[in-house]
């Protein structure tokens, strides 16, 4: 039986976890890399379709890199789901928008993160966080209608291609239910 006590820490777990997002996107904007790469377990992970990078101190590396071409970013984690597997162990996805922006161009992009938290020394980590592309391009593109076409990956300096989102053939199944 679930007692109240249990309904009431699972809350208080969502709320947590909801803070380590809003966590993530204040402290990479703010270019703080080292505290990003703590909201992540010892071992934690962050991945994309093209990469992985493990563990805190690189995946803080990771991120001063990426971001070191632009002199202003802006994360906004829009939703998030949220189930537990375990009392310390959770998934989740959240849907987001970037933006990135230097003297020569502002991309916009948006993101979907599946996400696994485990609660390590009584706080909410990133286990692994994966990150899905609904679109990522500059403004021109956007505005000239490249948002429409196929090939929604257009980043300056990288080969085009196509984005992950809409998954139709669920080639990355997001954690929106229990399995």
């Amino acid at each position: 039986m679930v007692t109240l006590e249990d309904r009431v820490r699972r809350l208080e777990d969502r709320f947590e976890i909801n803070d380590l997002l809003v966590a993530y996107a204040v402290l990479l904007d703010d270019r703080q890399f080292e505290a990003v790469g703590r909201l992540f377990t010892e071992d934690g992970v962050f991945a994309s379709p093209n990469s992985t990078t493990r563990g805190r101190m690189a995946i803080a590396a990771n991120f001063e890199a990426k971001h070191a071409p632009f002199t202003m970013t802006l994360h906004d984690p829009h939703a998030s789901s949220c189930f537990f597997t375990g009392p310390d162990d959770a998934r989740g996805t959240v849907l987001g928008y970037a933006e990135l922006a230097n003297e020569e161009h502002t991309i916009i992009t948006n993101i979907r993160y599946q996400d696994d938290y485990r609660r390590e020394a009584g706080v909410w980590r990133f286990a692994k966080r994966h990150v899905l592309s609904v679109y990522g391009m500059t403004v021109e593109d956007f505005v000239s209608g490249q948002a429409g076409g196929t090939d929604r990956k257009r980043w300056p300096a990288r080969p085009i291609g196509p984005a992950e989102c809409p998954d139709v053939d669920q080639r990355f199944p997001g954690y929106l239910m229990q399995p």
